[in-house]
């Protein structure tokens, strides 16, 4: 059984939270971002990413690695899209990691930038995603 828990701190530089979680059981769907590019940006792209993804999932006829891959895609286009709007919000971005469930065994995992994912196994910790920009 998957179990899921999340917690977002600003550490210790800076004084605004850019984080944005989202759990989503009934989807089997978990993701997590962390924005960059300034803390307004930030907030608002890591925020956007985790909406899009969620709704697009929600209504997506397969729940899927491919459908996930689509649906990271398509926040990445519309965080994109949102920096070009507002001059103040130029260069925003936000780092992603979603995990979804796809059989009882399985998870597709999606990533961009240095958010990772783990696996928990024997009281021990491994990451199995790798950083990257995109």
């Amino acid at each position: 059984m998957l179990e899921a828990y999340a917690l977002t701190d600003p550490g210790k530089v800076r004084t605004s939270n850019q984080d944005a979680f989202r759990i989503v059981p009934e989807l089997g769907l978990y993701l997590l971002a962390d924005g960059m590019g300034g803390a307004r940006g930030g907030e608002r792209a890591s925020a956007l990413a985790v909406d899009a993804v969620a709704e697009i999932m929600a209504e997506s006829e397969h729940r899927d690695a491919a459908a996930l891959l689509g649906a990271v895609e398509e926040a990445n286009r519309l965080v994109l899209q949102e920096a070009t709007r507002d001059p103040r919000l130029e260069g925003m971005g936000t780092t992603l990691v979603a995990a979804l469930e796809t059989s009882e065994h399985d998870l597709a995992i999606a990533s961009v930038g240095d958010s990772r994912a783990y696996v928990r196994s024997g009281g021990k910790l491994r990451v199995i995603t790798q950083d990257q920009t995109w």
